[in-house]
């Protein structure tokens, strides 16, 4: 008995001299950014514009509120000093969904040195998604609202909804850093249509700059191509080849499985070769001809789409090709298999030479409910 009270008074005094929580920072007093944005200021200096989410609640309920402010800075941390004077509250970026890059500023600036202060700061959003969007991020995060969201839950939602779609790669400020050698990123494309923010594809970056883009229906054949893509992505694809537009000539198809092979091939001579192979399962979710019960029919349904697909996958490669985008990998391969052909490469110049031969094959699994 003796040594139980012993014990308990002993865990009594211990406690009492445990320190309590010394470095915590209270939400109620800081002011949180949503969704950042960066954008070419003038003489090469750093335009960053950020929204900040404050909730009102009252006894009809909560409301979402936000506000925008914009600073001109010589670095990533210079505009946090400087938002941190016009904001009532401690500034904070610790909760920030959405990095927005303006597309002016990627085609033409190294994006990297104004992330380097992501990496440092143990607070830091690394889980942020980044996006690029078309002319400048504060034309976009200057929107406020959409409906009865604020704009940085907004495009949150958007670019979250289409990575569960596979229609585009998910990038965060984590994923960007640091670079892989030998695989080049590709980032959503964001523009503005009708006062909202919409995907409009993906930008294809070569190294650290942008230099080309893919719209929404191609950026799904990029996904496929680069097997980045999840179950049951969806394309419509035209069935008839006359300009006619009836919507009879249209079908819808349902990736269900998916299975890509990547082979590169350097000869004697040094010349490099790449052959990809892509073998799609498909089902058929709308086909307004209802003629699928035919065997005949479905065959050429079949070849009619494979060709589509061959067309298509020809199309992105070339565009990647053309903006010296490495989205397959092919460096990375090199690097770790042939190390001697590539320490002899001039690879910016060598990559829009090499032919790269695609093959698509697909078969229709399931047609529906419908016979």
């Amino acid at each position: 008995m003796k040594n139980a009270v012993y014990r308990i008074a002993l865990a009594v005094l211990l406690l009492t001299g445990l320190c309590g929580c010394w470095d915590q920072q209270l939400l109620k007093d800081e002011r949180n950014v949503s969704i950042a944005g960066m954008d070419n200021g003038p003489e090469k200096t750093l335009k960053t514009t950020v929204s900040i989410r404050d909730i009102t609640v009252t006894e009809s309920g909560s409301k979402d509120t936000s506000e925008t402010h914009t600073v001109v800075a010589r670095s990533s941390k210079h505009a946090q000093e400087l938002l941190d004077e016009q904001v009532s509250g401690k500034y904070s970026n610790a909760k920030m969904r959405v990095l927005l890059l303006g597309e002016e500023m990627v085609r033409n600036r190294d994006v990297m040195p104004y992330l380097d202060v992501y990496y440092r700061d143990p607070r830091s959003p690394l889980n942020a998604r980044v996006a690029v969007a078309q002319g400048k991020a504060e034309d976009v995060i200057r929107l406020k609202k959409t409906g009865t969201k604020t704009i940085g839950l907004q495009i949150d939602d958007l670019l979250r909804t289409m990575e569960e779609a596979a229609l585009i790669p998910k990038v965060t400020i984590q994923t960007l850093h640091p670079l892989d050698r030998g695989y080049d990123f590709a980032l959503p494309y964001l523009t503005i249509r009708e006062g909202m923010p919409t995907m409009d594809g993906i930008a294809l970056f070569d190294g650290v700059r942008m230099r080309g883009k893919l719209d929404a229906d191609r950026s799904k054949v990029y996904m496929l191509l680069t097997d980045s893509h999840k179950k049951n992505m969806r394309l419509t694809m035209k069935t008839q080849g006359d300009k006619r537009d009836n919507g009879y000539d249209y079908v819808t198809i349902e990736v269900k499985k998916a299975r890509r092979s990547l082979k590169i091939a350097v000869a004697n001579d040094g010349r490099i070769r790449v052959n990809l192979w892509l073998k799609l399962r498909i089902t058929v979710i709308e086909d307004p001809s209802n003629h699928l019960y035919k065997r005949e029919v479905m065959q050429n349904l079949e070849r009619t789409l494979t060709n589509h697909m061959n067309e298509e996958a020809a199309a992105v490669i070339g565009k990647m090709q053309r903006s010296r985008h490495d989205g397959l990998g092919i460096a990375r391969r090199l690097m770790s298999f042939h190390p001697a052909t590539w320490k002899q490469l001039d690879w910016k110049e060598e990559y829009p030479r090499i032919p790269i031969e695609s093959q698509v094959t697909l078969r229709i699994i399931n047609t529906g409910i419908i016979r």
